[in-house]
């Protein structure tokens, strides 16, 4: 069995305080598991999500990130489908396989893992993670990348393929899967289709891609200010409206003809769910990618259900989430979809909360935090 090793990391300890950097101990990975020398993390709006309590008070101390890359450096005793030297990518759902939810082909939201996942543990119910001093520090959805190394459940570290720079592979687990299963799983997005994607973060940048891969003919991204809305054309928008300038609702359906087929929320806020419904044509549907914070409701018009519109929410890719990530991986490896495109900003563990400022302020896209450079293949 390996030793306990220690590590930096960004620990939260307050919801709504500034993390701190600071020295923590790593216990050995146990049966399932296997340690991760961490490359490179996104900085995702979950993660700041978390760090403001919207997600429910009670997760801390904790180490956030769950997005990311890395290289095993340990392996459990009973581990022989990974190895140390394997590069990964982190899969935040390690599903169990045999709950009812993954029986029907939703290992997205296997039970087990959902469960635990909010308490913060380990598959087992424990930690990996604590101070210098013994305190006992959470998980964030079993992977805690804001660290140098982490233990993660096997099922939460999905081999990728030689090609692939790590920086770039940090963004397919989360970021990547998530845009591409809306597009591809729930909307189901046919050629000649019209499409409106409301908020072009790093997020609504993949589903851009995603929708243009699948054959859309008119996409009209949504955003606020020329920066986003000019990415969002390099990503394969055909048409940009500007939130803080034009009417959204009016113009999207004037491009469009009347109304989109499908239209995506990306920003998880009432007024731009009710903008993603009022843009559609009678008939289509709209996918809540964003994540809402907790207590945020929105109301629809009941007498617009007469028209057949739909509205649907959507997890993690609404299906497999570690086949999708290998799957997307070989596909960013071919230069199938711009990947490193979406990142507008490098930092390493002592930037994140800057970064967290830039998600408050809607300023720029996805923040990569280089952990360990030297493997991440990264142009620093």
């Amino acid at each position: 069995m390996t030793d306990p090793i220690r590590v930096r990391a960004a620990v939260l300890r307050r919801m709504g305080d500034p993390m701190t950097v600071e020295d923590v101990i790593v216990d050995p990975p146990g049966p399932g598991e296997v340690r991760v020398r961490v490359a490179a993390a996104g900085v995702c709006h979950s993660d700041l999500h978390l760090a403001e309590g919207h997600l429910g008070p009670e997760r801390v101390p904790i180490v956030l990130g769950h997005e990311g890359a890395g290289v095993i450096e340990a392996v459990g005793p009973d581990v022989t489908s990974h190895a140390p030297g394997d590069r990964v990518a982190f899969c935040f759902v390690p599903a169990c396989g045999a709950c009812r939810q993954c029986l029907a082909g939703r290992r997205n939201l296997c039970e087990p893992a959902g469960a635990l996942a909010w308490k913060g543990t380990m598959l087992d119910g424990t930690t990996r993670l604590r101070t210098v001093d013994g305190e006992r520090l959470l998980h964030f959805n079993f992977v805690s990348c804001f660290a140098e190394s982490c233990v993660v459940p096997v099922g939460s570290a999905v081999p990728l393929p030689a090609g692939i720079p790590l920086w770039k592979a940090a963004l397919v687990g989360c970021g990547v899967v998530t845009a591409f299963g809306a597009v591809q799983e729930v909307a189901r997005v046919q050629p000649g289709d019209s499409v409106c994607i409301i908020g072009c973060g790093g997020v609504g940048l993949h589903v851009i891609s995603a929708v243009r891969i699948a054959g859309a003919a008119t996409i009209v991204a949504v955003d606020r200010g020329s920066d986003k809305l000019e990415r969002a054309r390099s990503f394969g928008a055909t048409d940009t409206v500007d939130a803080t300038t034009e009417d959204v609702v009016a113009t999207v359906r004037d491009l469009a003809g009347g109304g989109v087929d499908h239209a995506f929320e990306v920003v998880g806020r009432s007024e731009t769910i009710r903008q993603a419904w009022d843009v559609l044509r009678p008939g289509a549907t709209a996918v809540v990618v964003g994540l809402t914070p907790q207590g945020v409701d929105f109301t629809l018009p009941g007498l617009d259900l007469l028209s057949e519109k739909g509205l649907r929410g959507t997890y993690y890719g609404s299906g497999d989430p570690a086949a999708r990530i290998r799957s997307l991986a070989e596909l960013a490896e071919a230069d199938g979809f711009p990947i490193g495109e979406a990142v507008s900003d490098v930092t390493d563990l002592s930037g994140i909360d800057v970064a967290f400022d830039r998600l408050r302020d809607g300023v720029g896209a996805r923040t990569i935090v280089l952990v360990h450079p030297e493997l991440t293949g990264h142009p620093v």
